[in-house]
């Protein structure tokens, strides 16, 4: 059994303008050059709720309140995916029923309503699901991005439940806890993972020779040794910026067995406070609860196998007209 890195990844991004949601979903609909897609391989993306950036930002505005803050955040991108190695891993079926659960989950923490557009993009390196989210808290009706991404425990609960809730369930864990990856942005996380597959460096025999740095009728003047070096060195660093940021991804194996000593004691504190409610009642009284909690929480799982089966329908049924179109065409 491979021991590659197995984790659940949910990335958010703010937005805060509505020039960055066009850009954004420019990006997403490739209706903007994309170096790291694979233009041969685009056509297999999906898109749900808009088929291009004017319906999506159409979509946008229609749940934006008419009065909000100067400072409001406008929308939320969610990115949602897995380690590359387990992502690749799976079979097309079986990446669809992980975007699928993820997108019904989004939508129980958001609203469907406030859920205005998701796709999928199979022409990067690592397959990933994306979705943009209007904040509107349903007790105030305003923008609140606060009350889902409000400082780190908040973003902690979130990555929590996501892969307690989502990732388990598809065959991924929850990532270690204060990640690096998590300071980057959506997109610089995914094309540096990108970059590092496919970059090489090589040096030239020129760069390696003294720049001119300012010539004159009878003089030149040029690189100093220590200049050469310092150039090369930021060269070469950058070169491998991509190799590093996807190291970073397998070295979070390396701390797990310090994160499952930190899961294990934050499970006993779960525990004790799951056991305070009962205090004080008889064992007749505690089965009754029980019982009732269990019936709740199987009508609650029946309903969810209903809808997260209509959305699985929905990928199938694109994906089968999808190959019907390509057949016509060929």
């Amino acid at each position: 059994m491979s021991d590659a890195p197995r984790f659940a990844i949910l990335r958010t991004q703010k937005l805060k303008h509505l020039a960055s949601v066009r850009r954004s979903l420019k990006h997403s609909f490739r209706e903007q050059d994309t170096p790291n897609a694979d233009q041969s391989r685009t056509p297999e993306n999906s898109h749900y709720g808009a088929g291009s950036t004017a319906e999506a930002m159409a979509a946008v505005e229609a749940r934006l309140p008419e009065k909000r803050r100067k400072d409001a955040v406008l929308a939320i991108e969610y990115l949602v995916t897995a380690s590359p190695e387990a992502m690749q891993g799976k079979s097309r079926e079986q990446q669809d029923a992980y975007f699928a659960d993820s997108l019904e989950w989004l939508k129980e923490r958001h609203g469907a309503e406030n859920v205005v557009y998701a796709g999928i993009h199979r022409d990067e390196t690592t397959p990933h699901m994306y979705a943009y989210v209007v904040p509107l808290d349903r007790d105030t009706g305003r923008l609140n991005a606060k009350k889902w991404l409000g400082g780190s425990k908040a973003l902690n609960q979130m990555q929590t439940e996501f892969a307690d809730r989502i990732g388990q369930r598809h065959g991924l864990e929850r990532g270690i806890e204060r990640s690096k990856a998590r300071h980057q942005t959506v997109r610089q996380f995914y094309a540096n993972l990108d970059a590092a597959d496919r970059h090489q460096i090589a040096v030239d025999p020129k760069q390696v020779e003294p720049r001119t740095l300012k010539k004159g009728i009878f003089t030149k003047e040029v690189e100093s040794p220590e200049m050469v070096a310092d150039r090369l060195t930021q060269e070469i660093t950058k070169a491998h910026r991509a190799t590093i940021e996807k190291a970073s991804v397998s070295s979070q194996e390396r701390r797990k067995a310090k994160a499952l000593q930190d899961t294990a004691r934050e499970q006993q504190k779960r525990l004790q406070t799951l056991q305070e409610p009962f205090k004080g009642l008889s064992k007749e009284q505690v089965a009754e609860v029980l019982k009732m909690a269990v019936g709740m929480q199987q009508e609650n799982q029946r309903q969810k196998q209903e809808r997260t089966q209509q959305i699985r329908e929905r990928f199938q049924s694109k994906r089968q007209r999808e190959r019907e179109d390509k057949g016509l065409s060929r």
